[in-house]
């Protein structure tokens, strides 16, 4: 049986360790003290996006989404602000985002009866970051947004091996204990990352020489990933089976 957690995330309180960024500070209203207001837009996360208006969730850890429903802007006389259309794209690393969908919502009414709007079911659907960039509001010269509720369960990220390495490094001893080291041939200044076999990340460090060592005494007996980028973004990863 599946364990199943309810995130809500506002916006002047946020639970299960979630964090909201936002380009702009939220305008807050004593009717609506938990929305956010864009009145000036900047440059989107998403750097293949145009909408300069835009919401973006770190859930802090990884989650399998599934039904959501969404509260949007109800002050009174300002629901217009509320969004009408927005994109939601969606990410493991916050870097390289895919786009699942359009949302749209109707209208607050305005009022203290309002219970918001079912929003979709996104089926599983594995995040850490999820971005909510605005396309329409339903007229006003502002964009608002109060709350989104999302029923999830706790997830893993399963860091494949690519078919084809751009580079070979190695990784000695394998399986390892205590240490291990990474080998690099003229590749000093490639970044290394360490994943843990749920997929996150546990360290990054630039080689400064053609060997690294990685000090694995506090981790747990798995298999890990150990992945290489190269300073002109060539990538190669190697499994590491840590023992006790």
């Amino acid at each position: 049986m599946k364990k199943l957690l309810i995130i809500i995330l506002a916006f002047a309180a946020v639970s299960a360790g979630s964090t909201i960024s936002a380009q702009c500070e939220g305008a807050h209203s004593a009717m609506d003290d938990y929305s956010w207001l864009s009145c000036q837009g900047t440059d989107n996360p998403n750097t293949s996006r145009t909408e300069e208006h835009w919401v973006l969730y770190d859930f802090g850890d990884y989650y399998f989404l599934n039904e959501s429903h969404f509260w949007n802007y109800n002050k009174l006389e300002e629901t217009a602000n509320g969004i009408s259309t927005m994109a939601v794209d969606y990410s493991i690393d916050g870097t390289e985002w895919n786009w699942w969908g359009d949302i749209n919502l109707d209208e607050a009414p305005g009022d203290d009866m309002y219970y918001g709007e079912m929003g979709p079911d996104f089926d599983g659907l594995l995040v850490r970051y999820l971005l909510l960039s605005v396309v329409s509001n339903h007229g006003g010269p502002c964009y608002g947004f109060s709350e989104m509720k999302l029923e999830v369960d706790p997830g893993f990220v399963d860091i494949d091996e690519p078919t084809a390495q751009a580079f070979n490094f190695g990784v000695h001893p394998n399986p390892a204990k205590d240490l291990a080291t990474v080998q690099l041939e003229g590749r000093v200044g490639a970044e290394i990352t360490l994943y843990s076999p749920t997929g996150a990340i546990i360290s990054k460090r630039i080689s400064t020489a053609y060997s690294t060592k990685l000090d694995l005494g506090d981790f747990s007996p798995g298999i890990y990933m150990v992945e290489v980028r190269d300073t002109d973004g060539a990538r190669a990863t190697q499994r590491l089976t840590v023992v006790h």
